[in-house]
């Protein structure tokens, strides 16, 4: 069967229509490179003519604190760069640590400061989001844990590397320490008799307070890498600095049971200060008594030397020669009372 051959005309519809054709694509690519836009995840994802990879953060910083629960956030900038007329930010999530995580908020800047509404232990992921044409939005940046703490620190006082109760006869060494088992310490400060505020960074601060007196004062607290300060606390601290007078009028006679001598005084030992805390009795063996110093020794918490201090354990039968130290609440003695003796020993 013969084929029949088209006519010119219908030749020229042809044409026609696929110059039409040819021309609507092209003006189609060109409308949409002009509109270029980024892939990820896309309001339009069938429009793949006008992509380009939008990219996270390229690194995210360790997280920081610098205020009560508040936990700092800051990255370097995407490696993609938007087109005229497109819009970047930065999307920041959060989660528990290993995810999943949660938008909660957004930023131009590289930087953004969250305040989760409890303390502990976040994981943070930065996405870049494209905006023109579409939203256009980058996988998550490398996750980066974060701590949230409104907990503040503790604090306790040494003085001289033990208690700060009770008297002190030289320069005491102050060490005020804190814990935190948050984000860590951040200082320690403290006030010496109203002189002003030191902080010292760090978990510790060690000072001297020097000088006589019974009520230096050291007002201290401590305060976390987060921002948290503890209470502050004061604590007195005494120093007496001055021997108490000593006892006079020392005699000594034989006790009432083996090995005992009784020592006693007409004049009792003063201390203006810290105040008499009790009597220290020097004794050697001796039939003649020399000068002192003794080595031996007793102590006698409180008792004035008007009451016989009784010298126990002594070699019974044999003599010995004593003086005594008046001794204060700081521990400072006295000079040498008067000898009393040579005294047998019962």
């Amino acid at each position: 069967m013969k084929r029949r051959r088209a006519t010119p005309n219908v030749d020229r519809l042809l044409a026609i229509a696929f110059v039409f054709m040819v021309t609507v694509a092209l003006a189609g690519l060109v409308s949409q490179e002009t509109a270029a836009s980024f892939t990820g995840s896309s309001s339009n994802p069938s429009n793949t003519l006008r992509t380009l990879d939008v990219q996270p953060p390229a690194s995210q910083n360790n997280p920081t604190s610098s205020a009560a629960g508040v936990v700092n956030l800051s990255w370097t900038a995407t490696p993609t760069a938007p087109g005229a007329g497109h819009t970047l930010t930065y999307i920041v999530m959060r989660g528990a640590v290993g995810g999943p995580y949660s938008t909660i908020g957004s930023t131009s800047s590289l930087s953004y400061s969250d305040t989760p509404s409890s303390d502990g232990t976040y994981e943070y992921v930065i996405q870049t989001q494209v905006t023109g044409g579409g939203i256009f939005t980058s996988g998550n940046s490398a996750a980066k844990s974060g701590l949230s703490d409104r907990t503040a620190p503790t604090k306790s006082i040494t003085c001289s590397g033990g208690s700060c109760a009770g008297w002190f006869n030289a320069t005491v060494s102050v060490t005020v320490t804190g814990t935190d088992g948050g984000t860590g310490m951040g200082s320690v400060t403290r006030n010496v008799d109203g002189a002003g505020q030191t902080s010292t960074a760090g978990a510790s601060a060690t000072f001297n307070v020097s000088g006589e007196s019974a009520s230096h004062s050291v007002v201290y607290f401590t305060t976390d890498a987060a921002g948290n300060a503890s209470a502050s606390a004061t604590q007195t601290v005494k120093i007496d600095l001055t021997a108490p007078t000593a006892p006079g009028g020392i005699t000594a006679s034989t006790g009432s049971s083996s090995g005992q001598i009784n020592v006693s005084g007409t004049t009792a030992g003063t201390d203006a200060l810290s105040g008499v805390a009790g009597y220290r009795v020097y004794y050697v063996l001796a039939t003649i008594c020399p000068a002192a110093p003794y080595g031996a020794s007793q102590y006698f918490a409180g008792n004035p030397p008007a009451v016989p201090l009784v010298l126990t354990g002594l070699t019974s039968g044999q003599k010995y020669c004593m003086y005594l130290h008046t001794v204060d609440n700081a521990g400072n003695e006295s000079a040498d009372s008067n000898i009393g003796g040579p005294t047998k020993a019962k």
